[in-house]
């Protein structure tokens, strides 16, 4: 079997515009401060971009490879280090504060408080039943089969309730139990991680190409909370390595709006980026 391309069933839309679309719906408001996702996630920072411009104006989008708060883009960039980032950005601040800000939560005020990395979307190499993920490898170490990019980032996790997002969706991303854990989840679910990380919440979602998943009440295990236009909660559980919770009744993601896509395309992906990308279901 290989990877399919994830088709949300309609030529007028890809499911990476659809999934910046979501994501942006999403996001959080009040103050909130957000990202991009990590060096390749531009789907993320296209949706937390257009988050900003609909539904929650006051949301702050920190890029962290730029240093970046609130920039002004409306060709969307390929990462958080793209220096077209710096476009109408708000402020701009030194790398030795980026680092320093993911241990006690992103705050453009200086006030040390503590904010919810709402829509944030960070991503995984491996993402467990609990929301935890894996950016450091695959195997055991020292010698491991896969070499992931690191913990940078995936780290920031355990300050606050930051969201999972991945652009595949299969058995080797969603597993059983993470080979190493960078950034926190629910931890071994129930209350782990609220007794070890001072009471702190764990992540509300994970997207993907073809679901939203959330997290039970109690347990905090991956729940199905929808599925994309074009699949079935059967495809979910058939390319998920974990036994996942399925209600029911599984709605189907309301899919975008025209206007949700054309502000996407021309106050936020003018080049068309999100059109192109390639994002996929199976191995």
């Amino acid at each position: 079997m290989t990877a399919q391309l994830a088709y949300p069933g309609t030529d007028k839309y890809s499911m990476a515009e659809f999934m910046a679309i979501l994501l942006a719906r999403q996001a959080g408001g009040d103050g909130e401060t957000t990202g991009g996702g990590g060096a390749n996630q531009v789907v993320s920072l296209g949706g937390n971009r257009l988050a900003q411009i609909t539904v929650a104006p006051d949301l702050w989008l920190f890029t962290g490879g730029a240093g970046v708060y609130n920039g002004k883009f409306d060709t969307l960039p390929l990462g958080t280090w793209d220096p077209r980032l710096n476009h109408g950005a708000e402020c701009k601040i030194f790398i030795a504060d980026v680092v320093d800000g993911g241990t006690r939560g992103h705050d453009a005020g200086g006030s040390g408080r503590l904010r919810r990395a709402g829509s944030g979307g960070f991503g995984g190499i491996q993402v467990d039943k609990f929301g935890n993920v894996n950016m450091i490898g695959i195997g055991p170490h020292p010698k491991l089969k896969v070499r992931g990019p690191g913990t940078v980032g995936t780290i920031w996790m355990g300050s606050g309730s930051a969201n999972v997002f991945v652009e595949h969706h299969n058995k080797r991303i969603f597993v059983e139990k993470c080979d190493y854990v960078s950034g926190a989840g629910w931890l071994e679910g129930g209350d782990s991680r609220h007794k070890t990380l001072n009471g702190r919440d764990g992540p509300e979602y994970v997207w993907s190409p073809i679901c939203v998943l959330d997290f039970t009440e109690v347990e905090h295990r991956a729940r199905i909370a929808s599925v994309h236009p074009g699949y079935t909660a059967a495809d979910v559980v058939a390319n998920t390595g974990f036994e996942l919770v399925v209600p029911d009744h599984v709605p189907t993601t309301t899919p975008p709006s025209d206007f949700e896509l054309h502000t996407l395309r021309t106050q936020v992906d003018r080049a068309g980026v999100l059109r192109k990308r390639r994002v996929t279901v199976g191995f």
